[in-house]
């Protein structure tokens, strides 16, 4: 049987509010005298964010909070936990732009242990359910931060609450197709994909 789901404001869910609004008010001063440190920042925040949400899931998982429901509360976690990043979307963007090497590097490890948090909590949430991924968790890992970095990238120009809203809705689709993949039998599914330039206007 899964476990409850967690109540809105509960110890978990304020302090990891607590961490991003300490972040966007150390991130805005940061930007304008040392935009690196401010992109480590960025960064950093949303590291321990991801190792909070891997803590509590796993934690959760450990005493029977297992199956789709509980990864779907998962995602829904991680979800509320980017709509609190609102605030610094915008320097999220400009970090995952950044060309300075030390900014860079830290951004590629931030990218392999963020995937690495949700390998470990697909396979551990979803034990049980391993024979009918669509895809091994390492790949699936890999897609469900693509994704997630893309909503926040989306956020970052959503100028009015019209636009959050599209945003809002960009997520649910993809929590639906997240339900439905997980729950899918695995097809075949080719290992690359050979394509040919496409031709740009410029």
């Amino acid at each position: 049987m899964s476990a409850p789901r967690e109540p809105r404001g509960s110890l978990g869910g304020r302090a990891t509010r607590r961490l991003l609004e300490t972040a966007s008010r150390i991130v805005t001063r940061a930007r304008m005298s040392a935009p690196a440190a401010a992109d480590l920042a960025v960064l950093e925040t949303q590291h321990v964010a991801y190792v909070q949400l891997h803590r509590r899931f796993t934690e959760r998982a450990s005493q029977g909070g297992t199956g789709l429901l509980s990864a779907l509360e998962a995602l829904d976690a991680m979800w509320e936990t980017i709509r609190l990043l609102r605030g610094v979307a915008p320097s999220v963007l400009v970090t995952l732009s950044s060309a300075e090497e030390v900014v860079q590097n830290r951004r590629a490890r931030f990218y392999a242990e963020s995937t690495r948090l949700l390998e470990d909590a697909i396979r551990v949430v979803l034990a049980a359910d391993m024979g009918q991924l669509a895809l091994p968790p390492d790949r699936l890992a890999v897609l469900v931060r693509v994704a997630l970095e893309g909503l926040v990238v989306e956020l970052a120009q959503a100028r009015n609450a019209e636009e959050v809203a599209k945003v809002d809705q960009a997520y649910l689709d993809l929590r639906v197709l997240f339900e439905r993949f997980v729950g899918a039998p695995q097809p075949a599914v080719p290992t690359a994909l050979v394509l040919g330039p496409i031709p740009l206007p410029w």
